[in-house]
């Protein structure tokens, strides 16, 4: 017979007085999580500076649904939730309820003897013992037991009650009986922790069906892994992180719904911000000077368009030639982007211009670009362009009422008080990581041309390079208003994903945005909605075109600056914007606040003058 040697496991050295004290020189992963203190009391214990209470579930609803538990998973203080889950055999489960049964059943039959009416409960009982027998048998069930334990935290007594309080009420709505651990606080904590130790066994028996519907947790969030942060859930205090380009999304095209007031450039503001530092760039036209020193702050290049500008934007530029599109004609497209801005500056808010005026300018398009030395030939397309005093030139060269009506119209953009916007060549370069095209000094009869002339010059521009960019078009509904406007806005929703750019487009006047052919397409492209405050005057449309509930209806009726419905992938939340100090002196345009920082800045620039 063969010996079999046993190898004892050699035992550890013992540490020498220098290695000892140097091993408690070293910081371990208890020394970084354990607090410096702890108290325990009757129904809570104090850590450091705030008070925790652990709380075990020890009733459960008769029927529940999948993700019953989200009210508490949702709740709208941070808890602690701990469910241990311990399978048990099924042969030892199916004899228990066999001699359940025998007893329920001994029960039924003394009960008719005796002549009493049948208990409902044990009726129940006996139904559901039974029902669980037989899933048992034929294999279709397991049971567990299952410990359910919920820890709050709070900095102070007084808190920590109200908490446990609003949980006890949240469990009673959803049939859920708890108790707070007496003289087991401390057991609770340990239950609640991340290794997995049930100390207090406060459990409750489930089959399969029953626990799938509260594990795994989940949660209606819209993060995603990478992004930056929107703002805060108010149904959960989770951070909504969101990326516009990500590979989930159709494209990065969003819009914002709000009355004046309700923070919606607030929230583009910290948007930019934040998207900055991911790599996005961003173009804003802005018309109400309110992207000023957020551009600043970010070394970005600010352009203050009016008809005395220096800066100058000409329609008249070439789109760049792009690899593998030979067939592409670049003259007879940006022809039509000069129609579309035509149609803008000439044609009367009631109507558009005719076939025939459209025809006409068509014709002195193409030969105000022949007298230049361009033609279809690509190799004509690098000669300096025209100037729009150049068509009209030929228009007034041209005979016939039509030609004379057009240019009597266009005479005004080129020599009179509206000409500083067209009076010469571009000069200005898209070279700074965000760019803000400022149009406060613009007349008001020139601004949908001048969100028109920027928007198709940065449409020409970001062909140049494909990189995440993000155009931002403040108050679209000026643009929307004229149908041409309004189209080129819808058209460009449709393309930008291509280009890897994204438009976001924010607007007040909510019922002529969702009223117009254009304003909807914009809608439909939209990958992301943000609804802010609205008005009871517009509340409808906006109803009607998302769908909200009548308790959504009455959010955006009642919420405050800075809070919404964020919509995108299929679901919405309720989103609070939050901004940190140095984010908030820069993106608020409040009176006062503005006037204060004005007023502490006159101090300091004396004292270092």
């Amino acid at each position: 017979m063969r010996s079999l040697k046993i190898r004892r496991r050699a035992r550890p050295e013992a540490l020498s007085p220098d290695e000892r004290r140097l091993a408690l020189g070293v910081r371990t992963i208890a020394d970084l999580i354990a607090p410096a203190s702890a108290q325990i009391g009757r129904d809570h214990i104090r850590l450091d500076y705030h008070y925790c209470r652990a709380l075990a579930v020890h009733g459960y609803p008769r029927t529940v649904a999948p993700g019953w538990l989200s009210p508490l998973i949702d709740f709208e203080a941070p808890l602690e939730l701990s469910l241990h889950v311990h399978p048990l055999e099924t042969a030892e489960m199916v004899r228990a309820l066999t001699h359940k049964l025998v007893q329920l059943h001994s029960s039924r039959l003394l009960a008719a003897k005796d002549g009493r009416l049948a208990d409902p409960e044990r009726e129940v009982a006996y139904e559901d013992t039974e029902h669980l027998r037989d899933a048992l048998q034929r294999g279709e069930e397991k049971v567990f037991s299952v410990g359910l334990y919920i820890l709050v935290r709070a900095p102070s007594l007084s808190a920590l009650d109200d908490l446990t309080r609003r949980v006890e009420i949240a469990l009673d709505s959803m049939l859920a009986l708890s108790r707070v651990c007496i003289f087991e606080q401390d057991s609770g904590l340990r239950s609640c922790q991340p290794q997995g130790f049930d100390q207090l066994l406060v459990t409750r028996n489930l089959d399969t069906s029953s626990l799938a519907t509260t594990f795994p947790f989940s949660s209606s969030t819209l993060s995603m892994d990478s992004g930056v942060l929107y703002g805060i859930a108010r149904h959960n205090h989770s951070p909504v992180i969101f990326d516009p380009f990500d590979s989930s999304l159709e494209n990065a095209n969003a819009v914002v719904f709000a009355k004046s007031g309700a923070g919606k450039s607030y929230f583009t503001k910290l948007m930019a911000l934040r998207n900055l530092l991911a790599g996005v760039d961003f173009i804003i036209i802005d018309p109400e000077d309110e992207y000023r020193r957020v551009c600043e702050a970010v070394g970005g290049q600010y352009m203050r368009l009016s008809s005395t500008s220096s800066h100058h934007l000409n329609p008249f530029d070439l789109p760049p030639a792009e690899p593998g599109e030979e067939t592409r004609d670049p003259l007879a497209e940006q022809v039509g982007e000069i129609l579309r801005l035509l149609e803008v500056m000439l044609a009367d808010k009631d109507r558009g211009l005719s076939a025939h005026e459209r025809a006409v300018l068509d014709r002195a398009i193409y030969t105000a670009y022949s007298q230049a030395g361009i033609t279809a030939d690509p190799a004509t397309h690098d000669r300096p362009v025209p100037l729009m005093r150049d068509l009209a030139a030929v228009l007034d060269g041209w005979p016939g009422d039509v030609a004379a009506d057009l240019a009597v119209r266009l005479r005004r953009f080129v020599d009179g008080s509206l000409a500083g916007l067209f009076s010469g060549p571009t000069n200005v370069a898209l070279d700074r990581r965000l760019v803000v095209f400022n149009l406060q000094r613009l007349e008001d009869e020139l601004q949908p041309v001048g969100i028109h002339l920027i928007t198709s010059f940065v449409w020409n521009q970001v062909r140049r390079a494909r990189k995440p960019r993000l155009l931002i078009i403040d108050e679209a509904w000026k643009l929307m208003q004229f149908a041409e406007g309004g189209a080129f806005i819808a058209s460009l929703a449709r393309r930008a994903r291509k280009y890897y750019l994204g438009l976001l487009t924010i607007t007040q006047d909510v019922s002529d945005f969702l009223n117009s052919d254009h304003g909807r397409t914009v809608l439909t492209n939209a990958s992301i909605k943000l609804l802010m405050k609205q008005d009871s005057s517009t509340i409808e449309p906006v109803v009607k075109a998302f769908q909200l509930s009548e308790d959504e209806r009455q959010f955006l009726l009642a919420s405050g600056k800075g809070e919404g419905l964020f919509f995108a992938r299929g679901s919405h939340v309720a989103l609070r914007v939050e901004a940190s100090p140095a984010e908030h002196r820069l993106a608020t345009t409040a009176p006062q606040e503005l006037y204060a920082n004005a007023t502490a800045a006159e101090p300091a620039a004396v004292a270092a003058s």
